[in-house]
C-alpha cells in the first residue's frame, strides 16, 4: 500500500496513447508504477529466466527498476497532459532534456546507491560487492533499448534532495517492500558476466512483452495505490496470458526416444544417426561436429544430437542456421513436421521462420496463427494445423523477435547478430541462449564470417549454450579454428588438438575434453563419380543438352547469374528445354521458382517431368534437396565442387536415362606455368567472384590428376590438396597475394566488429551501432534494393500485383512491395530512371514506404517498367551514369544492357 509519503507516485505516467490511439473508456496513461511491475511480472514468468540464476524475487525487483528514469521530468515532459502535477507541481515549459535509459542508470548507479545496498550480499567466503559489480547489474538493466548506456558521477550531485531523486528513492523502497528479495551472494566474475549479458536480454525481452497495450490495458492512478495487489492480482494474471500469446509459454521438451520419434521415415539409422543415438552425451555446454557425406543424413543425425541434449537439460529449445534465405526456406520446411517431436504432447512449441524476407514466404505466413492461438478455438477450420505450431503474428513480425521461438530456423546472419554491436544485440543472445544453436553448412563461409562465427561458438559457450555444426567439406585448420573457439568460451584453451583424418568424422568438445569419433559411412552413399574436365564451354552446352534430350534431369551450375541468363537463352535457341534459377529474380518469382524447382528435382520428383536442363547459380549447391542424373560445373573452389557433385544421383531411383556418375567441369587447362590471364581468359565471371584464381588452379590440377571424386576415401585429401596455399604458380602469385592479403583485412575487420564478451553490456566495449550499420557480411560490391514497378490505370503498382491480385489493397501494397523486389550490385545499377509524366504517380507510390525507404533514394530504387519489344523494359544508370537498358521477365529475371 502506497503511504502517505509515497502516494504520489501513483500520478508518474510510464505510457501513454495519442489521440488517434486512444480507446474509449480507456485512461490516457498507463502509471509508472503499473507499468515496471507489468514488466517485472513478465521476467519472474518467462520461461527462461532460470538462466539468469537469480531468485524470482531478485529478479522481479531488478527489472522492475528498469524504467526507473522515467520519474525524471525530461521524460514526464514529454506529454504535457499527463504531466504530474500533484508530485512536481506545475508544468515545466523548460526542462534539461535527456534519456530516461540514462537517467536511469544515473539514479540507479548514484542517487539510490544506499536503498539498494540490502540487494548485494556477501559470497561464502565473506566477499561483498564492488560498485564496479553493481555497475554491471545496473548497466544491464537500463539499457533497455537495444545498446548499452554509460553516465558520470558529474549529474548526480544535487539529485540526492532534489524532488525527483527523493521519488525515485521512494520507488526503490516499495518494490523492496512488494518483491522482498534475498541478498544476491557476490559472485565470480565468470558468473557476474553471464548474469549480465543474460540480465540484459532478459529485460528487454520483458519490456517489449510487457508494453504491449493489448495484453496489458492501461489502468487508473487509484489501481496501483495497493502496488502489491496490482502486483499479485493484476500484472501476474495479463503477464502468465501475454508470454502465452507471445508463444513464449513454458514447454516440456519429450524424452529421446529414438530416431523415429522424430522422423517416422527413418527405419534404419544411417551410421552417423546410430553414433548420435548411441554416444554419452558430456556434462555441461557441448560442441558437436557432424562431418559427413551429402546424403548420409546428417540434419536428422543433429536433430537427434539436438534432442538428447535438450532432453539431458542442455537446452529447452534449438535455433537452426543456414548460409542463405533458400537453404533456410528449405529447412523450414524438413522440420515443420518433425519439430513437435522433441516436445511433449501437452506442450505448445513455436517455430518461426527468422530471416529478412520470411513474412513473405507462403509456407511460414500460414502458420502465423493469431495472438489468441493458444487453445485453437478461434483459428478458421481450415488453418487448424498451421494453428498446431503455435507461432504468434507477434512472433513472426521480426527476425529478432523470431530468434526467441522455441525453434527457430533462419539464416546464420540473424545468429551473427546476436554478437554484433547492433541494437538489440541482446535479444538475440536471449533467443539463443537456452537453446542449440545447430549450423548447417558451415564450411560455406568467408574469412569475414569464419571470424564471426567462432566469435558467436565463443560467445555461446561463456553464455552456457550448446552447438551443433554440419559440414560435409570441412578443412582441418575451420574445425580446429572453431573448436579452439568454443573450448576458449568455457575457459579452457589448452588441450584441443586434433589429429583424426578420419571421413566421416563426429568430434564432440567439452569441458572434459576433445573427443574424435570416426564413423562409417551410410551403406549405398559410397560414390566414385569419374571428374570431366573441358576447356570449351560450347562443347558442354551441346553435351548437356544432349543429355536432356536423352531423358535425363540435367542441372550447370554457373559462377554468375549474367553466365546464367547467356547459357539459358544461347541453349533455348537450340531448342533445348530450360529452366533458369538464380537470384536475381523478383521475390514473388524467386520463391515460385524454388517451389518449381524442388518439386520436379526433388526428392518426390515425378520421373516423367524431369527431363530437361536447369541452368542455376550458386542458390542450388547447398541444402536444396535436389537430385540430377547428368551434372555440369563452373570451376570453383574445391568445397563447393563437391558441394555440386552431391547433387548428381542423390537419391534411389530406377531407370536413370544416363548410366554413369560423372561430373563434367568447364575448366582451363591447368598448365604448369599458367599467365595472369589463365582463368579470366574462359570464365571471366569466375575469376570476379573468386578472387585466388591459385585456389581454382589448384583444384582443377587436383580434379585433373585425380580424376574422381571417391566418397568418402578421398574427400579430405582432394580439400586438403586443393587448399594448400604454398603451392602457388609465379604467374598466379600477385593475384592469390591480393586475395589472401583482402582475407587478412577480412578477418581483422571481423575481430574489431564483434563483441567483446568480457568487456560485459558496455557502451565503451564496441561500436554500438544500428542493425544496418555493422555487417554480418563484408561485400566488396555494395548492393541496392531495386522495387520493380508497373502502370495500371494511371496508377504506380508493385510488380506482385501482376501475379497475384489480393497483394493489391492498400493494407497488402507493404508486402507487395517487398514481394517485388530485386537485390542488384550497384555498380551494375545505382539509379533509375523515371519519365517526368509518371513523376507524381511515383512518388505516390514510394510514400506506402517506410520513411527510411522513401528517404533513401541511393539504396531502394524503384523501377518502372512498361512494355518493350522484347518484354517488360525499364531504363537506368550504373554507377558511372551511363545509361542502360534494364529488361525483366519470368523466365530469365532481371538483366542490364547498354543502350545501342
Amino acid at each position: 500500500m502506497l503511504d502517505a509519503g509515497d502516494d504520489m507516485l501513483k500520478f508518474f505516467w510510464g505510457k501513454a496513447q495519442s489521440g488517434d490511439e486512444k480507446k474509449p473508456g480507456e485512461p490516457d496513461y498507463h502509471p509508472l508504477v503499473a507499468h515496471m511491475l507489468d514488466v517485472a511480472a513478465v521476467a519472474v514468468l518467462l520461461p527462461g529466466n532460470v538462466h539468469t540464476g537469480l531468485d524470482r524475487r531478485q529478479l522481479g525487483l531488478l527489472v522492475a527498476l528498469h524504467d526507473i528514469g522515467k520519474i525524471m521530468p525530461a521524460f514526464q515532459a514529454k506529454v504535457p497532459a499527463c504531466w504530474p502535477h500533484q508530485a512536481l507541481g506545475p508544468y515545466a515549459d523548460a526542462v534539461t532534456l535527456s534519456r530516461h535509459d540514462v537517467d536511469g542508470l544515473l539514479l540507479l548507479d548514484y542517487v539510490c546507491e544506499d536503498v539498494l545496498a540490502p540487494l548485494f550480499g556477501v559470497d561464502d567466503n565473506g566477499f561483498d560487492w564492488s560498485p564496479v559489480d553493481k555497475r554491471q547489474i545496473w548497466r544491464a538493466i537500463a539499457g533497455h533499448h537495444g545498446q548499452p548506456v554509460a553516465v558520470t558521477g558529474n549529474r548526480a550531485r544535487g539529485l540526492q534532495k532534489a524532488v525527483c531523486g527523493v521519488y525515485a528513492r521512494q520507488f526503490c523502497t516499495l518494490l523492496f517492500d512488494i518483491f522482498r528479495p534475498p541478498p544476491i551472494p557476490c559472485l565470480s566474475p565468470q558468473d557476474l558476466l553471464r548474469l549480465e549479458w543474460r540480465l540484459a536480454g532478459l529485460t528487454v525481452t520483458a519490456d517489449w512483452i510487457g508494453s504491449r497495450r493489448e495484453w496489458f490495458p492501461y489502468v487508473t492512478p487509484d489501481a496501483v495505490q495497493d502496488a502489491a495487489g496490482y502486483f499479485w492480482n493484476h500484472a501476474l494474471p495479463h503477464a502468465r496470458t501475454a508470454i502465452a500469446r507471445a508463444g513464449l509459454g513454458p514447454v516440456d521438451v519429450a524424452p529421446f526416444r529414438g530416431i523415429g520419434r522424430l522422423f517416422p521415415r527413418v527405419s534404419i539409422p544411417s551410421p552417423v544417426q546410430a553414433l548420435m543415438e548411441g554416444i554419452d552425451i558430456p556434462e555441461g555446454p557441448t560442441l558437436v561436429v557432424i562431418e559427413d557425406m551429402t546424403g548420409a543424413g546428417k540434419t536428422e543425425a543433429a536433430m537427434v544430437a539436438a534432442h538428447r541434449l535438450m532432453a539431458s537439460g542442455h537446452a529447452n529449445g534449438l535455433f537452426v542456421a543456414l548460409p542463405t534465405m533458400a537453404t533456410a526456406n528449405a529447412m523450414f520446411d524438413r522440420l515443420a513436421s518433425a519439430y513437435r517431436g522433441l516436445f511433449q504432447p501437452s506442450s505448445h512449441p513455436s517455430l518461426a521462420l527468422a530471416h529478412g524476407r520470411a513474412r513473405l514466404d507462403e509456407r511460414f505466413v500460414s502458420v502465423v496463427a493469431p495472438d489468441d492461438h493458444v487453445d485453437g478455438m478461434s483459428v478458421q477450420a481450415e488453418r487448424t494445423d498451421a494453428a498446431e505450431i503455435c507461432c504468434s503474428a507477434w512472433l513472426g513480425s521480426e527476425a529478432r523477435r523470431a530468434l526467441l521461438a522455441q525453434v527457430g530456423v533462419g539464416t546464420i546472419d540473424q545468429a551473427f547478430m546476436a554478437v554484433l554491436p547492433v541494437r538489440f544485440a541482446t535479444i538475440r543472445q536471449a533467443g539463443l541462449a537456452g537453446k542449440i544453436l545447430l549450423v548447417d553448412e558451415c564450411h560455406a563461409y568467408d574469412p569475414y564470417m569464419h571470424e564471426e562465427m567462432a566469435a558467436l561458438l565463443r560467445f555461446h559457450a561463456a553464455m552456457g549454450g550448446s552447438a551443433i555444426l554440419l559440414s560435409a567439406t570441412l578443412t582441418q585448420s575451420v574445425r580446429h579454428k572453431l573448436t579452439m573457439a568454443f573450448r576458449e568460451g568455457l575457459h579452457h584453451e589448452g588441450g584441443a588438438a586434433l589429429s583424426s583424418t578420419a571421413y566421416p568424422l563426429v568430434t564432440l568438445v567439452a569441458r572434459a575434453g576433445v573427443e574424435e569419433l570416426p564413423c562409417a559411412p551410410r551403406p549405398g552413399l559410397r560414390r566414385d563419380i569419374a571428374v570431366r574436365c573441358l576447356a570449351d564451354g560450347q562443347a558442354v552446352m551441346v553435351a548437356a543438352s544432349n543429355a536432356a534430350r536423352q531423358g535425363a534431369a540435367v542441372a550447370w551450375v554457373r559462377n554468375t547469374v549474367d553466365d546464367v541468363i547467356a547459357t539459358a537463352k544461347l541453349m533455348a535457341q537450340e531448342g533445348t528445354a530450360v529452366t533458369v534459377f538464380h537470384a536475381r529474380f523478383a521475390m514473388v518469382d524467386r520463391l515460385a521458382i524454388e517451389r518449381d524447382v524442388l518439386a520436379r528435382f526433388g526428392r518426390d520428383g515425378d520421373d516423367t517431368v524431369r527431363a530437361g536442363v536447369l541452368v542455376a547459380s550458386q542458390v542450388i549447391e547447398q541444402s536444396l534437396d535436389l537430385d540430377f542424373d547428368v551434372l555440369f560445373t563452373d570451376l570453383a573452389p574445391m568445397d563447393l565442387i563437391i558441394q555440386r557433385a552431391g547433387r548428381l544421383r542423390r537419391h534411389e531411383r530406377h531407370g536413370r536415362p544416363v548410366d554413369r556418375e560423372e561430373v563434367w567441369v568447364l575448366s582451363p587447362e591447368p598448365v604448369d606455368d599458367p599467365d595472369p590471364q589463365w582463368l579470366a581468359r574462359l570464365l571471366p565471371g569466375t575469376a570476379a567472384v573468386y578472387r585466388d584464381p591459385a585456389l581454382l588452379w589448384r583444384t582443377a590440377r587436383v580434379l585433373q590428376r585425380v580424376g574422381r571424386i571417391c566418397t568418402p576415401d578421398n574427400i579430405r585429401a582432394l580439400i586438403e590438396e586443393a587448399g594448400d596455399d604454398r603451392m602457388v604458380p609465379p604467374g598466379l602469385m600477385a593475384a592469390s597475394d591480393e586475395a589472401r592479403g583482402k582475407g587478412w583485412a577480412a578477418r581483422g575487420a571481423a575481430s574489431r566488429n564483434v563483441l567483446n564478451y568480457a568487456t560485459g553490456y558496455a557502451p565503451d566495449g564496441a561500436l554500438w551501432e544500428r542493425d544496418v550499420s555493422t555487417p554480418t557480411r563484408l561485400e566488396e560490391r555494395p548492393y541496392v534494393t531495386v522495387r520493380l514497378a508497373v502502370i495500371r490505370d494511371g496508377q504506380v503498382l508493385p510488380w506482385a500485383v501482376l501475379k497475384d491480385s489480393s497483394l493489391a489493397p492498400p493494407e497488402a501494397l507493404r508486402r507487395a512491395w517487398a514481394l517485388s523486389e530485386i537485390s542488384v550490385a550497384r555498380h551494375s545499377l545505382a539509379a533509375c530512371a523515371v519519365p517526368a509524366v509518371w513523376a507524381g504517380a511515383v512518388m505516390t507510390a514510394r510514400a506506402a514506404w517506410s520513411r527510411w525507404e522513401r528517404e533513401d533514394e541511393t539504396q531502394f530504387l524503384l523501377l518502372l517498367l512498361d512494355e518493350g519489344e522484347d518484354g517488360m523494359e525499364g531504363r537506368g544508370y550504373d554507377e558511372k551514369g551511363k545509361e542502360i537498358v534494364i529488361r525483366y521477365d519470368q523466365q530469365y529475371g532481371l538483366q542490364m544492357l547498354p543502350v545501342s
